[in-house]
């Protein structure tokens, strides 16, 4: 048996404290990866699929594994009732939504933003299927005290990538629209002094505030006009998207 030290790759790439140190590096098989450096080490991950390149159950991930189960239940009882997931499937389902964590955070260092939304919406969808099915009432909320940092970093990620595109209004109306969701699950699941104290919700109203200062003076009625072009043009998704953009950005009306 053979052993690499990884001494010289350390080396070339030092560690920082205070910094979130991220690159792509391409592997000796062709494949774009992510690697991040931390105190110990070097974290490696696969660019796309679970970030530790494995296939549980031959499935893309584990919560897909989890979505085919509960349709198959579905499919053969007429109805979702009887699912659920023991405390051993949600332990894992957490474990792989930590892979899915390091990887968008490691995606919104290299500000690819799209990546970042797609990782975030992964987790999201693993803590509503916890949520939704677990045996354990501590299983069903474990996860719930993240969600407001991950419908944040969501925000961001969309909002960003919308001001990459020269698309304000919908930058601001993506951060809105993540105030929003925190709102609403705080009030849910939080006490009412979390809506003042939450950083999350902190920091996404402070970039709504910064975003509003960009907008244009005539922002609303160039998105009414748009939205009226689209319902005459019979776009109805594009009208669907300027009427939440609308709600989000002046509020009802």
């Amino acid at each position: 048996m053979s052993y690499i030290d990884l001494q010289s790759a350390l080396q070339d790439w030092p560690y920082e404290p205070d910094k979130i140190s991220v690159r792509k590096i391409l592997g000796a098989d062709g494949k774009v990866r992510i690697q991040m450096r931390v105190e110990l080490g070097i974290l490696q991950m696969e660019a796309a699929g679970r970030p530790d390149g494995q296939r549980p159950h031959q499935y893309e991930s584990l919560l897909d594994y989890y979505r085919a189960q509960l349709s198959r239940h579905e499919a053969c009882n007429g109805t979702t009732l009887g699912f659920s997931l023991s405390k051993e499937d949600c332990h894992q389902l957490r474990l792989e939504a930590s892979l899915y964590y390091r990887r968008y955070v490691a995606y919104y260092v290299l500000e690819e933003y799209p990546n970042v939304w797609r990782d975030t919406a992964h987790n999201l969808a693993i803590s509503d299927l916890c949520r939704d099915y677990a045996l354990e009432r501590e299983d069903r909320l474990f996860l719930e005290e993240y969600r407001p940092y991950l419908i944040m970093m969501d925000a961001r990620a969309r909002a960003y990538h919308a001001l990459e595109e020269g698309e304000p209004a919908s930058a601001l109306a993506h951060v809105n629209r993540g105030i929003l969701h925190i709102r609403t699950h705080l009030e849910q699941f939080g006490s009412p002094e979390a809506l003042e104290t939450c950083e999350e919700l902190k920091m996404l109203r402070h970039m709504s505030a910064q975003l509003s200062k960009q907008m244009p003076k005539n922002s609303l009625l160039v998105t009414r006009k748009a939205l009226r072009a689209a319902i005459e043009q019979e776009r109805f998704e594009e009208a669907a998207r300027l009427r939440d953009e609308l709600k989000n950005l002046y509020g009802p009306g």
